[in-house]
């Protein structure tokens, strides 16, 4: 049975001393924080972190992150600097993941045996009172492996009931596409995931960061540094594409041929929309807040497929477009493509 924790104005205390000793005891727990929910286990226990892979079907080659709550912690599980921990100190809490070196302390289940660890101080009021109780967490995105990440405590009932212990119900997460990663065992710093903490405040806080194509969405490495590296992410049950012509993507839209497809586009795009739509909002950070959200009401909806629009990579865009690339079964860029649409979805009815 999985307890369903309600959080309340009046019984925030006992929510987190109820979840921190179901952590402590070995339990898992669904907890929100800043980005998406996350599915936590004690990060020191192997056998804890052994059941986060069960339940969310993980590969178990696919490193976890391990959250923590004080500066003091993150020096407990990884080799930090003393200049980059100064530097972290006008960072954290925040959304963005560091990979370090990992202190012996890990189980290497926590880091799919490899000698990193990625290491984050979220900015979640929750999620902060937790670790303080419970110790360092390890926890992914709190979704079954491939599907799209949970942003409502809703959906994390539905996804978890019966696979985890406990869920805490605290309704929608801030930005709602996970944290940046930055690998700073390298030098230059190189950004292995963007999200909601932007490429552009990396490098006024911390200088040149190195991004690669596995950052923009466009290919997978052959071995997972971090999560959201190695395996297809992020995707909706039901063939998703994205035509990153925003003039061909409204040609699609206003053509019968969509009829059997959900476009998930702006406002300003919903006009053209001859059948159904889903708005992802009037700016970027409206469509970061709903992307999952509305991924996963693609698949209850009546339709085959997803059609989605791109957007601008700036600021939080860039982790914006990484998701939807990841999620999408088709990516159609150049004129060629786009005009041969009709035999390419044809062979995939």
């Amino acid at each position: 049975m999985t307890l369903i924790i309600d959080l309340a104005p009046d019984n925030f205390n006992d929510v987190i001393n109820a979840s921190a000793e179901i952590i402590k005891n070995g339990g898992t727990v669904v907890f929100p924080t800043e980005t998406v929910y996350g599915l936590g286990a004690d990060a020191l226990s192997s056998e804890a972190c052994a059941k986060i892979f069960r339940a969310k079907e993980r590969p178990i080659d696919n490193p976890l992150i391990v959250h923590v709550s004080n500066f003091e912690m993150v020096k407990q599980v990884a080799e930090i600097s003393d200049d980059l921990l100064k530097k972290m100190k006008n960072i954290w809490p925040g959304p963005l993941t560091l990979l370090l070196k990992k202190k012996d302390i890990v189980p290497d289940i926590v880091t799919s045996n490899m000698d990193t660890v990625c290491v984050r101080f979220p900015d979640n009021k929750i999620a902060l009172a937790l670790i303080e109780k419970a110790g360092p967490i390890a926890a992914p995105s709190a979704n079954i492996a491939t599907k799209p990440s949970i942003v409502d405590s809703a959906d994390a009932i539905r996804e978890f009931d019966g696979r985890v212990d406990a869920i805490i119900n605290a309704g929608r997460v801030k930005y709602g596409v996970e944290s940046t990663i930055l690998d700073v065992t390298v030098h230059p710093f190189e950004l292995l995931r963007p999200g909601a903490f932007t490429l552009e405040d990396i490098e006024e806080l911390l200088g040149e960061v190195h991004v690669g194509s596995v950052a923009g969405g466009y290919s997978e490495s052959s071995i997972a540094l971090t999560p959201g590296m190695k395996y297809r992410h992020y995707a909706p049950s039901k063939k998703l594409i994205l035509i990153e012509n925003n003039q061909k993507f409204r040609e699609f839209i206003q053509s019968d041929l969509s009829a059997d497809f959900v476009a998930l586009c702006s406002m300003e795009n919903a006009q053209y929309a001859k059948y159904d739509s889903l708005i992802l909002g009037n700016d970027i950070y409206e469509v970061a807040h709903n992307l999952f959200y509305y991924f996963r009401m693609l698949d209850s909806s009546n339709k085959k497929f997803g059609v989605i629009q791109s957007f601008s990579e700036k600021g939080i865009g860039f982790g914006v477009m990484n998701r939807i690339r990841k999620a999408s079964y088709l990516i159609l860029k150049d004129k060629e493509n786009i005009d041969k649409i009709n035999n390419v979805l044809n062979e995939y009815r």
